[in-house]
C-alpha cells in the first residue's frame, strides 16, 4: 500500500538565507551606522519614506511602514494585525478605530522590514536570525523572521509602524493610498 503525499509550496528557509541575514546584521555592528534599514528589492517606496521615517526609528528604537503583501492579494500581513491586536478588540470593533489619530501603532510582532536602531540589535546574542524546526527536524516551526522578532520582543522592545506610511510589493495593480481603508474595510466586515 503506497503512502499519501502532500505538497505543500512554502518559503523555503535554507541556511544561505539564514547566513545572508546574520551577515547584514554583523556587518552592520562592525560599522559605524545608528541605523540599519531592511529593504525587499521588489518593494515600492513613497518618495518622503526616509525623511518620514528615519525621526521616527530615532524616537522610537524599531519602527517601520505599513506593507502591502504580495502574497495576499489587496491585504496586510494577518502577522501585524490579528494576532498583535485580537486582545485590544472584540467582534463588535472596527478595525480600523484601533489606529491612533496619529497613525503609529505600537505593535509587539510585525515584519521585519523596518528601521532597526544601533541598541535594538546589540541587545540580541547571534545567531540574530535563526528558525525552530520540530523535534525530529522535519517540520519547519518558526521562520527566521519570526524567530528574530522574538529576540528583539524578549530585549523589551517594541515595534512602531506608521500606518500612514504605506510601503507596497510590486504587484500587477498599481498601489493607491486607499488601499489601506478599503483593506480595514474588509477585513471588519469578514470579522
Amino acid at each position: 500500500m503506497e503512502k499519501p503525499y502532500k505538497y505543500e509550496k512554502v518559503r523555503f528557509e535554507d541556511s544561505y538565507i539564514l547566513m545572508r541575514l546574520n551577515n547584514m546584521v554583523r556587518d552592520f555592528l562592525r560599522s559605524d551606522a545608528d541605523i540599519l534599514l531592511k529593504m525587499d528589492i521588489d518593494q515600492v517606496y513613497p518618495k518622503d519614506y526616509l525623511t518620514v521615517m528615519v525621526p521616527l526609528a530615532e524616537q522610537y528604537r524599531l519602527a517601520g511602514p505599513l506593507i502591502y503583501s504580495k502574497r495576499l492579494k489587496y491585504s496586510y500581513p494577518p502577522l501585524l494585525y490579528d494576532d498583535a491586536l485580537a486582545p485590544q478588540r472584540d467582534r463588535s470593533t472596527n478595525w480600523s478605530d484601533l489606529i491612533p489619530e496619529d497613525g503609529i501603532l505600537k505593535l509587539n510582532y510585525a515584519h521585519t522590514n523596518l528601521f532597526y536602531c544601533r541598541e535594538v540589535l546589540e541587545n540580541i546574542k547571534p545567531p540574530w536570525y535563526d528558525v525552530e524546526y520540530s523535534q525530529d527536524n522535519c517540520s519547519l516551526i518558526k521562520k527566521a523572521d519570526f524567530c528574530f522578532m522574538e529576540k528583539i520582543i524578549r530585549q523589551g522592545f517594541k515595534t512602531y509602524i506608521n500606518t500612514n506610511m504605506v510601503v507596497g510589493h510590486l504587484v500587477e495593480e498599481a498601489l493607491t493610498p486607499d488601499i489601506f481603508k478599503r483593506w480595514a474595510k474588509i477585513r471588519c466586515a469578514s470579522i
